[in-house]
């Protein structure tokens, strides 16, 4: 490489972002994270902190979480969140249908084991005719259309704070609104029989004290 393209390149990703490492350690907390009190939910090695519900198989597959087995299930954190900002990267399958669960119950539906008695379910399915990717299923539609690329890695950001929710999808507000229905609760992924989802890089901002976990 010559030195005009090296410092070429040096520039394009300083600009991408602004002024760090070009190549982010997955599964990890950036200083700056660290000092704005994120936390990591997933360490890349273990699903320490939590908890499966129903019939899914979860696993750690190449540093991420992942389920590609089992029947419908979800898999829920230890600790129970009320306001906060979520980050998380997640890849899909064609056709395939998962979804992030906030403020969730601990107790799973009755006839559906793949999500939760109660709880917002921040959607991940293309094919959804009226809740699709980025809306709040049954509370939220989104406000803008997105189509997210299977088999690749998508970033999403959701900001939950008294009864606004707030998300980004690659960087693009794809979600804003209102609901009070649900105060605190658990986060959580979901997993539908025969398909497979993968999630990578769980951090967590509180925004208020962590009520307590179970």
């Amino acid at each position: 490489m010559t030195r005009k393209i090296y410092r070429f390149a040096t520039s394009i990703c300083l600009l991408l972002v602004g002024g760090s490492s070009c190549i982010a350690e997955t599964n990890a907390l950036s200083p700056d994270e660290k000092s704005k009190s994120w936390r990591l939910l997933f360490d890349g090695r273990s699903l320490s902190g939590w908890t499966p519900e129903a019939d899914a198989q979860w696993k750690v597959v190449d540093g991420t979480i992942t389920s590609n087995a089992g029947g419908d299930g979800w898999l829920r954190s230890k600790d129970v969140y009320t306001d906060f900002v979520l980050q998380c990267d997640f890849r899909n399958i064609p056709k395939g249908n998962s979804g992030i669960f906030l403020r969730a119950t601990k107790e799973t539906k009755t006839g559906d084991p793949s999500n939760p008695a109660g709880g917002y379910e921040l959607q991940i399915n293309n094919e959804d005719p009226k809740w699709a990717t980025g809306s709040i299923e049954d509370y939220i539609q989104r406000i803008a259309e997105v189509n997210p690329a299977p088999g690749e890695w998508h970033h999403y950001e959701v900001e939950v704070k008294g009864d606004r929710l707030i998300a980004h999808l690659d960087g693009k507000k794809v979600l804003e609104g209102r609901d009070a229905k649900f105060k605190s609760g658990y986060l959580g992924l979901q997993h539908h029989k025969g398909l497979t989802i993968s999630f990578r890089n769980l951090k967590l901002k509180p925004l208020t004290a962590t009520p307590g976990s179970k």
